[in-house]
C-alpha cells in the first residue's frame, strides 16, 4: 500500500507480468495478454517502474492511452508519477513519444558506431570460426584476434578444399577426426559445423583479409588465414560443374538428400508405365 495525502490506498496485485522482449516493437504476447485481462475487468490499473517499461512504440502507446481515456485502465502507477483516466492526456503522450524517440536515437547511434568500426577495418559483428572478438579491450578499441584452438584446423579445411575435397568430405573429417566445434555460447553451447556453415566459410572473404558489412566490402585489419589467390581457386573448385542438361521435369526435394559414402546429391527421374 502507499499513502496519498491523508488516505491509505491498498493495491491488490492480481498478477505480475514479466516479459523479456523489447518494447520497441508491437505484438508482444505477454503485454497483449495483460491488456486483454484488463479489458475483461480482471484488473483496473497497471504498476510499472517507468512508462518506457510498458511501451516504446507508437502502436502500443496509443492502445494504452486509449484504454486509459475510456476508463478501462483507471490508473497507471510508476515510481515517479500517477496517471488517471480523468487527467490531461498530453503529458502521457509526451512521455510515450520521448520513450519512442529514445529507442530510435539509440538504434541510430549503434548503427553509426558499427559502421564507423567497419570503416576502421574491424569486423563489427561476431567473427567467423577461427577468429575471436577481443572483449578485453576498451569500448571502441575491440579488435579481432586469432582463435588459438580453431585457427589451424580451419586452415587445414582450406588446404583440403584446395586439394580437391568436396565440402561434405571436409565437414566429416573436421568433425569426426579433428573434433572441430564452433565457439561455445550461453544459448547453444559448442556444436559441430553445419553443412551450410562450411559453405559459408569457403565463400567468406574475411579469411583473405576483407569482410562484407551492410552490402559494402571493407579491408580488414585482422590477420588473414589465406591469400586472395587461394580463395579464388577454392571458388573455382566449389563451382565446378559438368555439362548442363536441359530440365524437362521438376522434382521436389532433389539435392537435399546426400549419399552417405561419396557425399553426392541424390536426384530423381521420371518413369512411365505402359499397360499392355
Amino acid at each position: 500500500f502507499y499513502i496519498l495525502y491523508d488516505f491509505v490506498y491498498v493495491l491488490k496485485i492480481t498478477e505480475t507480468f514479466t516479459e523479456s522482449k523489447s518494447a520497441k516493437e508491437p505484438g508482444r504476447p505477454i503485454f497483449n495478454q495483460m491488456l486483454k485481462r484488463i479489458e475483461k475487468g480482471e484488473a483496473g490499473g497497471i504498476i510499472s517502474w517507468k512508462l518506457d517499461r510498458l511501451t516504446r512504440n507508437p502502436i502500443d502507446s496509443g492502445r494504452l492511452n486509449w484504454l486509459l481515456q475510456k476508463g478501462v485502465i483507471k490508473h497507471i502507477r510508476t515510481f515517479e508519477k500517477d496517471y488517471f483516466s480523468e487527467d490531461n492526456v498530453l503529458p502521457l503522450d509526451v512521455e510515450f513519444s520521448m520513450a519512442n524517440q529514445y529507442i530510435r536515437d539509440l538504434s541510430l547511434n549503434v548503427k553509426r558506431g558499427m559502421r564507423s568500426k567497419a570503416e576502421k577495418g574491424w569486423y563489427p559483428i561476431r567473427a567467423p570460426i577461427g577468429y575471436l572478438n577481443n572483449r578485453f579491450k576498451e569500448k571502441g578499441e575491440k579488435d579481432i584476434a586469432i582463435d588459438p584452438e580453431r585457427f589451424n584446423l580451419v586452415r587445414k579445411m582450406w588446404d583440403l578444399a584446395l586439394s580437391g575435397h568436396n565440402p561434405s568430405q571436409i565437414l566429416k573429417i573436421a568433425t569426426n577426426d579433428w573434433g572441430l566445434r564452433t565457439k561455445k555460447t550461453k544459448r547453444t553451447g559448442d556444436k559441430p559445423l553445419s553443412s551450410s556453415g562450411i559453405y559459408k566459410t569457403f565463400s567468406n572473404p574475411f579469411y583473405y583479409g576483407w569482410f562484407e558489412y551492410k552490402g559494402n566490402l571493407y579491408k580488414g585489419n585482422h590477420p588473414p588465414m589465406i591469400t586472395p589467390e587461394e580463395f579464388e581457386r577454392v571458388q573455382v573448385i566449389l563451382k565446378r560443374k559438368g555439362k548442363s542438361r536441359p530440365k524437362r521435369h521438376q522434382f521436389a526435394h532433389t539435392g537435399l538428400i546426400k549419399c552417405g559414402n561419396c557425399g553426392g546429391s541424390i536426384t530423381a527421374e521420371g518413369k512411365t508405365k505402359f499397360q499392355k
